[in-house]
């Protein structure tokens, strides 16, 4: 007795419950946890010290210097007399340089920002897509267990209408193997089903265990698809990285006209104090130098070809966008179409079918061969219907990623 509490209680100490997480409890586990997002978010952290480092009044330091010195009062020996001095320099930009440094921080510190959102962006959109076929393949073994029961329970009644004499060996043999049939698929769509889950959890950062599931429902009804002007506008005023991109221009441009101001020397101011014997000295200095070699050539170059670059890339995305939504909406109106199609006029009747054949196959009006083939039709609509289901929802999930946002 006391050796079958001791092993309850192991049980219970050992046990883990069922893990099961909703797509929102997924989504915000993702953007937690994964290494990729964890790792560019440190880009915005940088981008504020350029920020910081860009905003000072004074770029450089103060240079304070001093001198010590001993001479003779006559030459060749004689008293002696120390002389020692001090100086202070500071050196002033006069052409705005700081402005324009600090508009092409604030510039690449949106573009962090919205870099950081872009990343989100797509880890989201690849989250609801593994989601999707993971809840896909809990379906699938809903399906494939139905499947088992329905050849079941022909197994049984060919093997009542066998002993009866009304059917022949080889009609019950053929149900015997398509139980084994049956029961194969399953192991198949159960193997699938663990794929499925494990992808989703090492997207989402978790160590993978066995007892997580997923829970949601797929699409039942076709979704009302925006017209295409109305997708473009969203994509247009929300897609992180077209923002990115056009912060990267307007940084690029910043950068441009700051490395033309860097062209105009920094002068510099020096107060100064000199003491030996006879007088003290005290004075301010001017300096400037002459811009005769280095008007910075090379980097008023970089800053117009990295200006140019942006500019490239930006109607690079743009094209690349308006492909993106027109195969997105493409994609969601044929899912669409398929979806209410299968609902109207296939699932349902496949259904009716099948219950018909059992009822008539019992009463002897059809044969096994007829009940068969209207189970396998069935369980293929509903398969079918299965699949149009992650297609609509893998399209719904392709135009937000398009358009960077909810359709709602």
């Amino acid at each position: 007795m006391t050796r079958m509490i001791t092993f309850a209680c192991a049980l219970l100490l050992f046990a883990h419950p069922a893990f099961s997480m909703t797509l929102n409890e997924a989504i915000e586990t993702a953007l937690k946890s994964n290494p990729g997002i964890q790792s560019v978010r440190l880009e915005k952290d940088a981008a504020q010290g350029r920020l910081d480092q860009a905003g000072l009044w004074l770029r450089s330091n103060p240079v304070i210097e001093g001198s010590l010195s001993r001479k003779d009062t006559v030459p060749g020996g004689g008293e002696k007399v120390t002389n020692k001095g001090l100086s202070l320099s500071q050196e002033f930009e006069v052409a705005g340089q700081r402005g324009l440094r600090v508009d092409a921080a604030k510039n690449g510190m949106e573009k962090a920002s919205q870099d950081i959102r872009d990343r989100h962006r797509i880890l989201v959109a690849e989250v609801k897509d593994s989601f999707a076929k993971a809840l896909a393949t809990k379906r699938k073994v809903e399906l494939a267990d139905e499947a088992v029961r329905l050849q079941e329970q022909l197994v049984n009644s060919t093997a009542v209408k066998y002993q009866a004499g009304e059917i022949s060996q080889l009609e019950q043999n053929l149900a015997d193997v398509e139980l084994g049939k049956a029961r194969r698929d399953r192991l198949l769509v159960e193997k699938e089903r663990r794929g499925a889950l494990l992808d989703l959890q090492m997207l989402l950062g978790l160590t993978p265990k066995s007892d997580f599931s997923v829970e949601g429902d797929m699409p039942m009804e076709a979704p009302v698809v925006p017209d295409k002007e109305k997708l473009r506008t969203l994509t247009a005023s929300q897609r992180p990285d077209v923002l990115s991109t056009a912060a990267e221009v307007q940084q690029a441009r910043s950068a441009m006209k700051l490395a033309g101001r860097e062209a105009i020397p920094s002068f510099t101011v020096t107060g100064f104090y000199n003491q030996d014997d006879k007088l003290d000295e005290k004075g301010v200095m001017l300096s400037f130098p002459l811009p005769l070699f280095d008007r910075k050539q090379a980097d008023r170059k970089e800053a117009a070809a990295k200006a140019g670059q942006a500019l490239i890339k930006q109607a690079s995305l743009e094209r690349s966008i308006e492909r993106e939504i027109e195969e997105a909406y493409a994609n969601l109106v044929s899912a669409s179409e398929e979806l209410s199609l299968f609902k109207k006029d296939v699932l349902g009747k496949a259904l009716e079918n099948l219950g018909l054949m059992n009822l008539a196959f019992k009463e002897g009006k059809f044969g096994f061969f007829e009940v068969r083939l209207a189970q396998k039709d069935t369980i293929d609509a509903q398969f079918a219907y299965l699949e149009s289901q992650v297609r609509l929802q893998l399209a719904l999930n392709a135009l937000e990623k398009v358009t960077g946002g909810s359709l709602k």
